[in-house]
């Protein structure tokens, strides 16, 4: 189970593809002890079955929650979930980040997340601050800062637009800086649907993006540069099972998001304003359990059955796929019986990967 714990929506850069609107930037911030109060619900509702669990602190920009706020709760953490198969990670934009915060992470053993579009040209004209400037140098500096220190970094890519014609830059960026990576879809919601004719891409130019970068990686022996994402699709390929939550059976198994004003809803990418009335109920006045006990009735959480009543379940990658990510879904056809606007770019990309595994005598 991955718990995504939003402890604040409030940010200091303003990434012109944010999935989550301005306005809902100045939303509330959690307390200390409701974090709490949640963590030991959690304890009883979801550790029934000695799950496995993780804790993953996500914004907005969540070092913003404050350096008290993380030293208090994650030692909190270390006291009530002894014995527990539990892990800490965070998703961050990196540029708060100081040796203080590294010695904390470092102490609790938490990974770390983050965002950087590849080359400065690119990631300068999508990624930046609340005054526009672009954030390549701060992130670059801080990266450096936390190798440094041995702390280990997963980055994650938005691809974009102004990345046709330069995935083999891109590639060569991060194997030069050692930075291994997966490259992520836009999603159409938030601020990006402002800017989605800079920047959006469709489903036949994702997937020639995705379908380079895989080549570049595949064949190189040189580099190993680690790519989650292509690693877990060519996995599935061979295994038929999937651990990617855009692509499992019913992610709402296995994800829970509590947002900043303790809304609990289907993921992260449902804390935006437009999005928030699809709570599943909120714990200032529910119990956790009465939450999750509500949540099962749900179109959100039933979705797997219509997608599985549909054409979907014809597909050869159904088992794969499941109709792709429930967001996706929803901002494609406004409701949870509707597949993922990118069905056509994952055909593409899972037929290739599947070409080249049968190439090398691997699937």
């Amino acid at each position: 189970m991955v718990l995504i714990l939003k402890p604040t929506l409030s940010c200091n850069f303003r990434c012109k593809y944010c999935y989550l609107s301005e306005d809902t930037k100045t939303q509330n911030k959690f307390d200390v002890e409701f974090a709490k109060t949640l963590l030991l619900q959690v304890k009883d509702c979801l550790l029934k079955n000695k799950q496995r669990i993780e804790f993953l602190w996500h914004g907005g920009e969540p070092l913003m929650w404050g350096m008290d706020n993380y030293v208090e709760i994650f030692a909190f953490i270390e006291k009530e979930f002894v014995g527990t198969d539990y892990r800490i990670s965070i998703q961050t934009n990196l540029s708060l980040i100081d040796n203080d915060f590294i010695d904390l992470f470092l102490k609790y053993n938490v990974s770390v997340g983050f965002s950087l579009d590849g080359i400065k040209e690119i990631h300068d004209c999508q990624r930046v601050d609340s005054k526009g400037n672009g954030t390549f140098d701060t992130i670059m500096e801080k990266v450096t800062l936390c190798k440094q220190r041995k702390l280990n970094l997963g980055c994650i890519v938005v691809a974009s637009k102004k990345h046709l014609g330069h995935i083999p830059e891109l590639y060569k960026f991060m194997c030069d800086n050692k930075i291994g990576f997966k490259l992520n879809p836009l999603f159409n919601s938030g601020e990006a649907k402002k800017n989605i004719d800079d920047f959006g891409l469709t489903p036949n130019e994702y997937a020639k993006l995705s379908i380079e970068l895989f080549d570049l990686w595949f064949y190189d022996t040189e580099n190993k540069n680690y790519n989650s994402k292509f690693i877990d699709v060519a996995s599935s390929l061979i295994t038929r099972k999937t651990s990617l939550c855009s692509f499992g059976k019913n992610c709402q198994d296995n994800f829970l998001c509590v947002a900043p004003n303790c809304d609990v809803v289907p993921c992260g990418r449902f804390c935006d304003s437009e999005l928030i009335n699809f709570s599943y109920g909120n714990l200032l006045k529910e119990s956790l359990e009465e939450i999750l006990s509500k949540r099962k009735l749900s179109d959100a959480y039933n979705r797997n059955k219509y997608i599985e009543a549909g054409n979907c379940k014809k597909c050869r990658f159904f088992d794969i796929c499941h109709g792709g990510c429930l967001h996706d879904g929803f901002i494609s056809g406004g409701n949870f019986k509707t597949k993922t606007f990118l069905c056509g770019a994952y055909k593409k990309i899972f037929s290739h990967i599947e070409r080249r595994l049968r190439e090398t005598e691997m699937l």
